[in-house]
């Protein structure tokens, strides 16, 4: 009877355990700086936070990474197939790459760090069937899930020579953590 205590309390405990997931999401976003009168430059730059919805304050206190210039994010920033010169909200993505190793972010400074807690060399989401996304490491390795929202927060945010309008694109839950290096202190 004792026996069966205990495998009936050890069996109970093993359910009861979770492994706790964590969610952040991913905006993508226009900057305009405003360089001379009337000369505007524009990048499209991606924004990994830890919560939504977003405020104007939010956007200024993260590091953006800026979008690969040949749709490659091996060697760095982010790449994306389906994103296209419509409204962000209205991309039809089918792989979503953000690079992921050790020098993602600062890679010329003494201190480089990867975007998430862990470096796993990428950071790609695939649509799956059912719309949704799976997040994969570099060697397809499966990290969590993501999807998109059906009415994605748009932000509009002006600060003194410049303007940046975001959109939240995703919302993913995974053990990865965004990277505390991403946020700048005030």
């Amino acid at each position: 009877m004792t026996e069966m205590y205990y495998l009936l309390t050890f069996l109970l405990t093993i359910t009861s355990l979770r492994i706790v997931l964590a969610d952040f999401t991913i905006y993508i976003g226009k900057t305009n700086d405003i360089t001379d009168v009337g000369v505007t430059y524009s990048s499209t730059q991606l924004q990994v936070h830890d919560h939504a919805p977003l405020s104007c304050s939010d956007m200024g206190h993260v590091v953006s990474i800026s979008a690969s210039t040949n749709n490659d994010a091996s060697k760095g920033r982010w790449a994306c197939d389906g994103c296209s010169a419509k409204a962000v909200r209205d991309w039809d993505i089918s792989r979503y790459e953000i690079y992921n190793r050790k020098d993602a972010i600062g890679h010329s400074t003494d201190h480089p760090f990867p975007v998430f807690n862990i470096a796993t060399g990428a950071v790609t989401l695939y649509r799956t069937e059912n719309g949704h996304y799976d997040m994969r490491d570099i060697h397809n390795g499966f990290l969590g899930t993501c999807s998109r929202p059906a009415h994605p927060q748009e932000l509009d945010c002006w600060q003194l020579i410049s303007a940046t309008f975001l959109t939240h694109v995703f919302t993913c839950t995974s053990d990865l953590v965004p990277n505390k290096g991403l946020w700048i202190p005030e």
